[in-house]
């Protein structure tokens, strides 16, 4: 791992956070922050960055110093897999910020994953006037409008929603150059008059659907397959290039060279609040472990349990594989009086949904592999306690109910610290020893997963299908994946996500919409149908017509907070906290 900012003999820095998996050559002793370096110290134009940049195959943010012209380079890969957030000045006395995570008490947002961005500075009398220049993606849109960016509305208003003085900080696009992009277009191809699903009989199981069409069809055998195949060399790629990642870095650059530096956040970026104690364990420092070098976000749901079958076909037999499986304590049942609220026995306390699929998912695991279930545990107490004083900040500046959701299990799952619930040490405090997360997102958006798009398919059809699975794919970046990063890089670990590898979103868009999910068949089937035919021939027997479950429904972490939020409201948990408050 090279020391960062890398800096060359021409005077150019680089803050690289991301991974190259493909489309510049780097050999395996080498360090992709000094190849691209050397790379970007090689180019002389905007062209040659931008096309540089573009070419990179695996999840990125980067801020480049080019010494020689005086600009400043920044961006995020296309779909958003990695955080980098923008402070932007509002009066003279405050500076130009670009961080990973938010640098307080200033306020940050999210940069827009469309394009590659340039920043040049003058000196005036009033202060430094900043010009940030647009490189756009190849047919990118505006994740809230979905407007071309190239014809979009005003670019300062997409760019950033807020009171912002133009005479600090001014906007433009390049007219002359467009960046390729690594988002494909997506197959539009309707399904002929005459396609159709073969009948799923009233006495006939999922299962047993699924082997039939494998058996009848070699068409959706094929694709089944070569799903499979491109999944595994992601995953592959994903278990084997491994670096450590430090915890709570943080990826800072100011309005000057000289404020380029990896450094670390104050309390919004310390461990000091993460070593509570679990109710059946010890602090994470104090923990057994039993090293695994791969982890995987566990639910016992088809897209987890789908890439640790893979990761197994992957790791040599003799390596652990940690599965993180967490679960919010079950509140008593509230039958209207005190005297009758009914407590959960203890042994059953923790037996959320998400534990039960993911014990099940085990059981079809291969049984060769030393797989360490641990059982995260979080307790009422232990979750206000942990966002209170840290995760709140990480998931800043997002601020919904969702993000709060999602978040809060993400940073305990991905933590690691719990209970070993399998094999000979069962019962053992363990906390993972794991560097890299390997985790599921973006296998919905793209095989049509949510309950939500089945209200599409039934009021629109197919037409109104694909154009919102289209919309799902093209906003990703805009969702919770920078989120995640934070959420996850806090531990000194890094999310991997083989469902948005190049290849994979390539495959996937490549297809027809109709031979990878049929909503004419019931839930647990016709979502995600071409990958539960992948995770039948698999084996994973169960796991394959299992319906989606929500991580915030299967962990229970709903079920703690106030039942009647809605997941888009401003979670007030979250935006408590003051921004002046160090």
């Amino acid at each position: 791992m090279a020391e960062q900012p890398a800096v060359d003999s021409k005077g150019n820095l680089l803050l690289w956070n991301g991974e190259i998996f493909g489309g510049i050559s780097v050999e395996e002793s080498e360090s992709d922050t000094k190849v691209l370096l050397e790379l970007l110290s090689d180019c002389s134009s905007d062209a040659q960055i931008t096309t540089l940049l573009s070419q990179v195959q695996g999840p990125w943010s980067v801020i480049y110093w080019q010494a020689t012209r005086k600009t400043l380079w920044f961006g995020r890969d296309v779909f958003g897999r990695r955080s980098l957030l923008w402070h932007l000045p509002e009066n003279h006395t405050e500076a130009f910020s670009l961080s990973s995570v938010q640098i307080k008490p200033w306020k940050y947002k999210e940069i827009p994953s469309v394009g590659i961005f340039k920043m040049t500075s003058t000196q005036k009398a009033s202060g430094a006037q900043h010009t940030i220049t647009l490189f756009p993606w190849k047919s990118a849109v505006w994740p809230g409008s979905l407007d071309a960016v190239q014809h979009g509305p005003e670019l300062a208003v997409n760019l950033y929603a807020g009171e912002m003085p133009a005479e600090i900080v001014g906007f433009e696009m390049s007219s002359s150059i467009t960046v390729p992009s690594q988002m494909p277009a997506l197959n539009k191809c309707l399904p002929s008059a005459d396609h159709s699903v073969p009948d799923l009989f009233p006495d006939q199981s999922y299962l047993d659907y699924l082997q039939k069409i494998l058996e009848a069809d070699s068409y959706l055998r094929t694709l089944s397959r070569q799903l499979t195949g491109v999944l595994l060399e992601a995953v592959k790629t994903r278990v084997f290039n491994q670096h450590i990642v430090e915890p709570s870095t943080v990826m800072t650059a100011r309005k000057s060279p000289d404020h380029l530096s990896k450094a670390k956040d104050d309390k919004s970026c310390t461990n000091e609040a993460t070593n509570d104690v679990m109710e059946n364990g010890a602090s994470c420092d104090s923990h057994v472990t039993f090293s695994a070098r791969v982890a995987i976000l566990f639910s016992g749901g088809i897209d987890s349990t789908v890439i640790a079958a893979l990761a197994d076909k992957c790791l040599p037999i003799n390596e652990p594989i940690d599965l993180l499986n967490v679960a919010f304590e079950l509140k008593p049942k509230n039958t209207g009086r005190k005297e009758r609220q009914s407590k959960p026995p203890p042994e059953k306390k923790w037996d959320v949904p998400d534990r039960l699929t993911g014990y099940t998912a085990l059981s079809e695991l291969n049984p060769d592999r030393l797989w360490n279930f641990i059982e995260v545990n979080v307790t009422a107490e232990q979750l206000q306690e942990a966002r209170s004083f840290h995760i709140q900040d990480l998931v800043y500046p997002l601020q919904t109910v969702l993000d709060d959701s999602i978040g809060c299990a993400v940073w305990f799952a991905s933590r690691g610290s719990g209970i070993l619930g399998n094999g000979p040490n069962k019962g053992a405090n363990i906390c993972s020893s794991a560097r890299v997360i390997l985790c599921g997102m973006g296998a919905d958006e793209q095989l049509v997963g949510y309950s939500r798009h089945r209200v599409k398919y039934k009021e629109e059809g197919w037409l109104g299908l694909i154009n919102e699975i289209e919309m799902e794919v093209t906003r990703i970046s805009a969702r919770n994946l920078g989120r995640d990063d934070r959420i996850i890089t806090d531990h000194g670990k890094e999310s991997r996500f083989p469902f948005l590898d190049e290849r994979v979103v390539k495959f996937l868009s490549s297809l027809p919409l109709h031979v990878k999910a049929d909503l004419n068949l019931p839930r647990g089937l016709g979502e995600k149908l071409l990958l539960r035919m992948s995770a039948t021939e698999l084996g994973l027997h169960q796991t394959a017509v299992l319906a989606k479950r929500a991580i915030q429904f299967g962990s229970r972490i709903a079920k703690l907070e106030n039942n009647k939020e809605k997941a888009t409201d401003i979670c007030s948990r979250l935006t408590n906290m003051s921004l002046t408050d160090t």
